[in-house]
């Protein structure tokens, strides 16, 4: 067991070692911190939606070679309330109302090559991958509805990385889908389709269901964005620790109007290797 242990770390060793005399580098971002959302969508309700939590995380993998590659996860969970929490009687027991609840999920993978690069910043471009699904459950005492909203984009990223100093850097960041693939809620909410959808009781056969009733949306139906302004500070050859500002935009307009802002504030250590 010792031996196989010591192949590994060799191994291990040997790898990272080829990689640096390459110039390769990987990193491995845990982040996270406080977010605030306003959200409106008129499917469902005329009132906008706010909430501040804490419950806001992500995991990336970064690799910079010849290509640029990173893969980002990311989870926010918020629970709005338009009003305080009231009472009302169900079989004459008073009940308290619950908040509603939104559960976001951000899964992306950019690719891209570096185009301009001076002895303070480096610019790279390229394309990018995205998937923005969003889960949420609005409540109204006695009763609740489940609303969705997923795309799947196309589209390009732009990236500016500025040299401080030797061991400071601010990065700029910014995601433009041009073509998504847009599933939503229906228009009455709980419609025959919707039902049907449903009916498997399968949670992934539901969610499949869910992304074949969407069409395809250019930017005359959906406009969304992310932007991300982070700054680095390098501990050491293995660590970074990192602070960023994060806002993301969704506006749609089918089958009725969707408005969307999210403000984050991500504090994050980059394992490098």
């Amino acid at each position: 067991m010792k031996k196989r242990l010591l192949l590994v770390m060799t191994w291990f060793l040997a790898i990272h070692s080829q990689a640096q005399d390459l110039g390769i580098e990987n990193k491995l971002t845990l982040s996270f911190g406080p977010s605030i959302l306003a959200r409106q969508d008129l499917i469902f309700s005329p009132n906008i939606h706010n909430d501040f939590s804490f419950l806001n995380f992500g995991l990336g993998y970064t690799r910079e070679a010849k290509l640029y590659q990173t893969v980002r996860l990311n989870y926010a969970g918020f629970n709005p309330m338009v009003i305080d929490p009231y009472e009302f009687t169900e079989y004459g027991e008073f009940e308290t109302a619950y908040p509603h609840s939104f559960n976001l999920v951000d899964l992306d993978y950019s690719l891209g090559k570096k185009v301009l690069v001076t002895e303070k910043s480096a610019l790279t471009i390229g394309g990018m991958f995205s998937t923005n699904i969003q889960a949420m459950n609005y409540v109204y005492g006695r009763f609740s509805n489940f609303g969705y909203f997923a795309t799947l984009g196309l589209g390009a990223f732009v990236q500016d990385k500025f040299t401080i100093n030797e061991k400071s850097h601010l990065t700029a960041t910014l995601q433009l889908p041009f073509v998504s693939w847009l599933s939503r809620s229906p228009y009455l909410v709980n419609d025959d389709e919707f039902i049907e959808n449903i009916f498997s009781h399968s949670g992934f056969k539901t969610f499949m269901a869910y992304l074949g009733d969407g069409q395809l949306a250019t930017w005359n139906k959906l406009q969304t964005f992310d932007l991300e302004a982070k700054y680095s500070y390098t501990l050491s050859e293995r660590w970074d620790l990192s602070a960023a500002y994060a806002f993301e935009f969704i506006h749609a307009s089918q089958p009725r109007n969707l408005l969307s802002f999210r403000n984050a504030l991500n504090l994050s250590a980059t394992l490098k290797f």
